[in-house]
């Protein structure tokens, strides 16, 4: 069919290939179930804490200690589900980004975060 994109085609190697898999036939159709969309805590509560839920199980399945899930009292651990490489790529900077204004502003107190801000640089190629 002209003018669609056909997503699940052999021949698509735009993005990475979706539900091409048991598992992924069967999320799929949980989360169409529960018709949910979960962009943030406040538009579904019940599908965030079930995200968290989800993220705990995936790190006792691969064996992270205690202290990276979300169960865990006290801890500072958990995942979320990003939808799209450029998504977790965009999270990853910004955790860099925020790490990199805490190391200044321990070494230079004074220092507003705008200054901070603009001396920072990001590297990148298409």
């Amino acid at each position: 069919m002209p003018g669609v994109t056909h997503w699940q085609s052999p021949h698509m190697h735009a993005y990475f290939p979706a539900l091409n898999s048991y598992p992924s036939l069967l999320g799929d159709m949980l989360a169409d179930g529960i018709n949910c969309l979960g962009f943030t805590w406040a538009s579904s509560p019940a599908c965030t804490e079930l995200e968290s839920l989800v993220m705990d199980w995936l790190g006792q399945a691969i064996g992270l200690p205690a202290e990276f899930l979300h169960k865990t009292q006290g801890s500072l651990g958990g995942g979320v589900i990003q939808t799209t490489a450029s998504e977790s790529t965009f999270v990853c900077l910004l955790a860099g980004r925020t790490e990199a204004i805490k190391r200044f502003q321990t070494m230079f107190p004074d220092i507003e975060d705008a200054e901070i801000n603009s001396r920072l640089v990001g590297y990148c190629s298409d």
